[in-house]
């Protein structure tokens, strides 16, 4: 026990004893006067540690080794969110704190510290009871007994969680700096001309195809990374920069250490001291490797397409809305026969040399673009100054603004007259080829008629008188013969008309296109309903024989391959064009595959519709039946009034 006593002299003595807890019993005393001031300061000192660890967010910690007991002191609030300047529990309370992801590697030093006799060191995280995460930086010492047993620890830890904030920034701003230079192809360096220190970012590394794990290479020995006249340019460069502090950027030639070469854009620029003196060099270098490579292929490419377009007879254009300015390749001149070098043109003038009449298609063609459909593409024929033709045809991409207004149009003009020509020659033979048919056709139904058609009904009568003049055993055998004989007639009719169709030459096609629907569902027991609508009455020869034709080819193969026991067919007239539309409800088909195919059925229609200018249109699907459309124009289709003063694009 410690009581004070107080002498003569009334000053206070402090007196430490041992005693007894017996009432009665010998007391030994001790004078500690003399070590009480010193207990006093420490006192003083332990309360300015306090203050000092809360002041900076800081921890001190005391931990008895034996008994696992660990006392904590100073800002306990900040880091483990505990409300007390002191705490005293086990060790086991301060693993429970670490973030369980740091446990292991934190107690893992405290381990290898104790065993190994030396400092402690460690930066962690701290889960607080509220969930807060804190970073702290810990220090620590153990002591040991004479015999190198530990025995305690002490050590402090200090709140770094701003500095771990700042720190991740600065790692994010590196990695997105990085990330930049990475996707630009762009490397940074700095380069101290008094040590020849040269720092290079990672992206430069990549581009130079440098390890880097090695140092980067000092100015003297660049020379090795550059094409001699490259290297010589930018010694120069770095010479002025070194001598007045000018700025340089260059284009490059380096060649990698695998051989490979890159082109790069070096730039770089001078730094100074206080007193002007240029001390560093910094820059950055680009790989421009795949524009230079994108440009020389660019250069091919219209190199090429300038040789294509003179070997395909075809030139180029560009036409701006605004100024109605068309710009034309120097190739037009040899397709349109000028004798001097072209020049821009205009609309209107460009308009004037196309045939009467196409200019209104070619108009057409153009204003059809939209912003969703911005392309057209239209043939037409022009007017050489020697009065000769030449059919072009025109390709144009359209381009617009946000209000869909029509900005400009790009695009190629082919030269296709030899084209043309093969196709009329190719159409002409097949015009030739469809007429040699038909007049066979109608030779071969004359024949059956009156040759085949009359001697069937001579051997008819023939077997009527036999059937007279024989007994009853025979009669048999003659009625069989005759019945043939009929169906044999039928057939034949039946052959002839649709070889040649009296009924097209002196009914119209409307009522031949009926008799026949009739004919083929009495014969293969079909159901063919026949419509039709403001039917002209007169229709071109060409036409009406071009429909009847197609019509035939397409219940033929209907009833033939379709496995359909009803079929609607309607022929329609509406102005200016004659419809046919053929519908079956069987087993349908994929058209594509059909006229890929080159089904000879498929093929002889389009090749009769193209004759008379109509088209065809196949509809179907496996499992949903077919529906053919051919679609006739009737008399000559020309707009060309409508281009008459209207400024339109060509």
């Amino acid at each position: 026990m410690r009581f004070s006593l107080t002498s003569a002299a009334n000053n206070a003595l402090y007196v430490h004893s041992t005693h007894s807890t017996h009432k009665q019993g010998a007391a030994l005393s001790t004078d500690i006067t003399a070590r009480k001031p010193a207990e006093i300061e420490l006192a003083v000192a332990n309360e300015r540690l306090h203050l000092a660890l809360q002041a900076g967010k800081s921890v001190g910690w005391d931990w008895d080794v034996k008994s696992g007991r660990d006392f904590w002191f100073g800002d306990l609030e900040t880091i483990f969110g505990i409300p007390s300047s002191t705490y005293t529990g086990r060790v086991e309370d301060f693993r429970r704190r670490v973030h369980p992801e740091d446990i292991e590697k934190v107690w893992k030093s405290v381990m290898d510290a104790m065993k190994n006799q030396k400092p402690y060191a460690a930066e962690f995280r701290i889960l607080r009871p509220d969930g807060a995460i804190r970073w702290a930086a810990a220090k620590g010492k153990f002591y040991y007994s004479p015999d190198g047993a530990p025995e305690r620890m002490l050590g402090i830890a200090v709140d770094i969680t701003e500095r771990k904030a700042v720190e991740e920034a600065l790692r994010r701003k590196e990695f997105e700096l990085a990330e930049a230079q990475r996707l630009a192809g762009v490397g940074s360096w700095q380069w101290d001309p008094e040590t020849d220190t040269v720092i290079w970012s990672d992206e430069l590394y990549r581009i130079v195809g440098r390890d880097p794990n090695l140092p980067a290479v000092n100015y003297r020995d660049h020379a090795q990374l550059y094409t001699a006249e490259s290297w010589e340019r930018l010694r120069r460069a770095v010479e002025e920069a070194l001598s007045t502090g000018a700025p340089y950027e260059l284009e490059l030639e380096m060649i990698r250490p695998d051989g490979g070469a890159r082109w790069l854009i070096a730039r770089g620029e001078a730094l100074r001291d206080a007193a002007g003196r240029v001390v560093r060099l910094r820059g950055t270098v680009q790989d421009i490797t795949e524009r230079r490579r994108s440009e020389q292929a660019l250069r091919e490419s219209e190199e090429r397409l300038r040789l294509a377009a003179q070997a395909r007879r075809m030139y180029a254009y560009e036409w701006d809305r605004a100024s109605d300015v068309i710009m034309r390749s120097a190739e037009v001149a040899h397709i349109l026969g000028l004798k001097t070098e072209p020049k821009d043109t205009t609309c209107q003038q460009m308009l004037t040399t196309v045939h009467p009449d196409d200019r209104a298609k070619v108009i057409a063609a153009t204003d059809a673009c939209t912003p969703e459909n911005p392309t057209c593409r239209v043939a037409y024929r022009v007017l050489r100054p020697d009065g000769s033709e030449v059919w072009l045809e025109k390709w144009g991409r359209a381009f617009f603004d946000e209000k869909g207004t029509m900005l400009r149009m790009i695009g190629m003009v082919v030269d296709i007259t030899e084209q043309k020509l093969a196709e009329e020659a190719l159409s002409s033979l097949s015009r030739r080829l469809i007429e040699a048919q038909e007049t066979e056709r109608a030779r071969i139904a004359r024949d059956l008629h009156d040759d085949i058609g009359q001697r069937l009904a001579l051997f008819s009568v023939m077997l009527g008188q036999i059937y007279q003049a024989a007994g009853d055993e025979v009669r048999h055998y003659v009625d069989e013969l005759r019945r043939q004989i009929s169906d044999m007639s039928a057939s034949v009719h039946a052959l002839s008309h649709e070889l040649h169709s009296a009924a097209l030459v002196h009914l119209g096609v409307a009522s031949a296109m009926e008799g026949m629907c009739s004919e083929l569902s009495q014969q293969h027991k079909v159901e063919i309903n026949f419509v039709r609508k403001d039917v002209p009455r007169a229709v071109p020869h060409d036409i009406s024989l071009c429909l009847f034709r197609v019509l035939q080819e397409a219940l033929h193969n209907a009833v033939k391959h379709s496995g359909a026991s009803r079929f609607e067919v309607e022929l329609r007239g509406t102005s200016g064009a004659l419809h046919l539309h053929v519908r079956d409800f069987g087993a349908g088909f994929d058209p594509k595959s059909a006229l890929k195919g080159g089904g000879l059925g498929l093929t002889s229609m389009r090749e009769r519709l193209k004759l008379v200018d109509g088209d065809l249109i196949i509809e179907s699907q496996p499992g949903r039946g077919a529906t053919i459309h051919a679609s006739v124009p009737l008399g000559l289709r020309s707009a060309s009034a409508r281009a008459g003063g209207k400024k339109e694009p060509y």
